[in-house]
């Protein structure tokens, strides 16, 4: 009796640990999933901003609007500017990094295509 209750806990116990080690690996995957799509962001808004003549500082200053711009929006789990990672699943989670890379990158363009005629009635954008 006693090793039968030895070796439920042990199966218990190794249950925790692979499933621990399982979301470990989803965490690290959605981890990787969101620089990815940052780093798209980041190429396509650069290449633009170089087209239209406009320095790195200006895609710099763009990308700071974005942000303060994800920054008001409610954090009621909508997606995805309010989505909850921690309670969301992983298919839930990807939609999401999918949906802000296209509004990041959208957004980012629009203030970069919105900058030259700013900058040459000298407004401030």
């Amino acid at each position: 009796m006693r090793s039968l209750f030895v070796l439920m806990s042990i199966a218990v116990a190794l249950g925790f640990v692979v499933s621990g080690l399982i979301n470990g690996l989803d965490d690290r995957a959605l981890a990787r999933s969101e620089r990815e799509a940052q780093r798209r962001v980041g190429v396509v808004v650069a290449e633009y901003a170089r087209r239209l003549g406009l320095s790195p500082d200006w895609a710099a200053y763009c990308r700071a609007e974005t942000r303060r711009k994800l920054s008001t929006y409610p954090k009621d789990g909508s997606i995805p500017f309010g989505l909850r990672y921690s309670s969301a699943g992983t298919d839930e989670v990807e939609r999401a990094i999918r949906e802000r890379e296209t509004y990041e990158r959208q957004d980012q363009i629009l203030c970069l295509t919105q900058l030259p005629a700013s900058l040459r009635d000298g407004t401030t954008p």
